[in-house]
């Protein structure tokens, strides 16, 4: 683990968490955090004591098994995809709950979703009780039949199964050059980098984006989708179907092409398109336009 930590170059940390914060939000015990700086783990001292950054926190307590938020939240993504699947069109309404980061002193804040989540497919209505909640209702289909993988879909597959998930700062989630150095990607660079190996090796595929639809709160995540010998689009997630797999929260059932179906909802964005924008925060009308940020609630 600590060698995995290593691996992330120095200048995209932010050591800032404190050992107590560390123990306490992360669920990481004292001892073991004294130990694994003992064997090398990322960290520095201030007058205070031992200061750590959140993303290392984060993989560390993945990687032990830790029952902390970050684990939490792929418990409801795994819970969400095993869930999937059902007979008949499902309905789902996701809440958007917008705020602002200045909430002290914000003036004149404004918020606007995307108009690609609005007018995406699955959409039958749309609501804005209040100025900083969004309500969409959403039809999605069942989860389709499995699609045979063609032999490049599966060598993309293996080379998928090849990568390492560690939560990455933004600064290198759009690197290509780090995830073929050192094989560790979270879904952002792993998506980025496996439509890449599909062009390099013939394979049709494109990045799709939207919500995993896990509750109570949904999650911004990144998939494929591959093409069928008919010209259809279908979606796959070997990447991260692989490493749930691997921490035991899905089970052997759950191969690199089996379809996340209902569990997803896909939006016509750029993977770094945020779904809000909020406008006028500390600032006034002149403010720039920046991510939300928000909250996405399942009912």
């Amino acid at each position: 683990m600590v060698r995995q930590a290593s691996r992330v170059p120095d200048e995209h940390r932010a050591f800032e968490t404190s050992l107590e914060h560390a123990a306490q939000f992360h669920r990481l015990p004292r001892a073991c955090l004294e130990q694994l700086v003992e064997l090398g783990f990322p960290h520095s001292l201030n007058a205070d004591g031992l200061l750590f950054d959140r993303y290392d926190l984060r993989n560390a307590a993945l990687q032990l098994g830790v029952r902390s938020p970050q684990r939490s939240t792929y418990e409801a993504m795994a819970a969400a995809l095993r869930a999937n699947g059902a007979a008949a069109t499902t309905r789902r309404t996701v809440i958007v709950r917008a705020y602002c980061p200045a909430r002290e002193h914000c003036t004149g804040c404004s918020f606007h979703l995307d108009p690609a989540v609005t007018s995406a497919p699955q959409v039958v209505a749309t609501r804005r009780p209040e100025a900083a909640r969004f309500e969409v209702d959403l039809d999605l289909a069942p989860a389709a039949a499995p699609t045979v993988p063609t032999p490049g879909q599966r060598r993309l597959f293996a080379e998928a199964a090849q990568l390492r998930f560690h939560l990455l700062p933004p600064g290198l989630t759009t690197d290509l050059g780090f995830v073929r150095e050192t094989g560790l990607a979270d879904c952002t660079l792993a998506v980025r980098h496996l439509v890449s190996r599909g062009g390099e090796l013939g394979v049709p595929v494109r990045a799709a984006t939207g919500l995993c639809l896990s509750r109570p709160f949904a999650n911004r995540h990144h998939w494929l989708e591959l093409r069928d010998a008919e010209g259809r689009w279908w979606p796959a997630d070997p990447f991260f179907l692989h490493t749930l797999v691997g921490w035991g929260l899905l089970g052997d059932d759950w191969p690199a092409h089996r379809s996340p179906g209902d569990a997803y909802w896909r939006v016509d964005l750029g993977l770094d398109v945020p779904f809000l924008r909020h406008v006028g925060a500390t600032g006034g009308a002149s403010a720039p336009e920046r991510l939300g940020p928000a909250y996405f609630l399942v009912q």
